[in-house]
């Protein structure tokens, strides 16, 4: 019998597999942050260039794999364009919140061989202090790694995408960022061992 949360799909929570927690941990992120609009001025969105300009250049380096101890192994380089913020605005903060989210692709190159992604979305952030802010994303991910094979197979080509950071304004434009991020197919193909990479950023405002 394979452990628990190792090859059964199964996470902690009883009758949850993994993904679905992830899933449920990210909606819940989500709204953590919305609720956040209710903290002092000072908070907020990032002030960002309109879209689609190029808005943020980002580079960095994840450690791969880090949910499980299997075939793949090594260091990502990562690299991340995010453009402007869409000029919507409602007059409801919430709702502004949700749909204003800046458009992102990037990539993660496996440095060992194994498993790289190019990947694209939205990432919501917001402001928690001048310097401390919250970010989660979601999108997609194309990848070069085994679709089904024994052992790790992600069975779909084109997968989901949700990430999470913390990040620091150690300047104006300059930032560092620690980012755990996930790759899966919420059980759409056969196979979907799933990918969970963590590492830090340094990333360079342009506006």
């Amino acid at each position: 019998m394979a452990p628990l949360g190792v090859g059964t799909g199964r996470g902690p929570i009883v009758g949850l597999s993994t993904h679905a927690a992830r899933a449920y941990a990210f909606a819940s992120a989500l709204v953590i942050a919305s609720a956040l609009w209710i903290l002092p001025a000072q908070a907020g969105f990032e002030k960002t260039k309109p879209f689609p300009a190029l808005d943020e250049f980002r580079i960095g380096v994840f450690d791969h794999n880090v949910e499980t101890q299997d075939d793949e192994e090594g260091v990502d380089v990562n690299v991340e364009l995010l453009f402007g913020r869409p000029n919507i605005h409602t007059g409801r903060p919430i709702i502004d919140h949700f749909l204003t989210p800046r458009p992102h692709i990037g990539g993660s190159i496996n440095t060992a061989g194994d498993t790289s992604q190019f990947y694209f979305g939205f990432t919501w952030d917001y402001r928690l202090t001048d310097r401390l802010f919250f970010e989660s994303s979601f999108g997609g991910a194309v990848h070069d790694g085994p679709l089904d094979q024994n052992g790790k197979s992600y069975g779909c080509t084109l997968n989901f995408r949700e990430s999470a950071s913390l990040g620091f304004a150690i300047s104006e434009r300059t930032r560092i960022i620690a980012t755990i991020d996930h790759m899966s197919n919420a059980d759409i193909c056969d196979r979907n061992s799933g990918l969970t990479n963590a590492g830090v950023r340094l990333g360079y405002k342009l506006n």
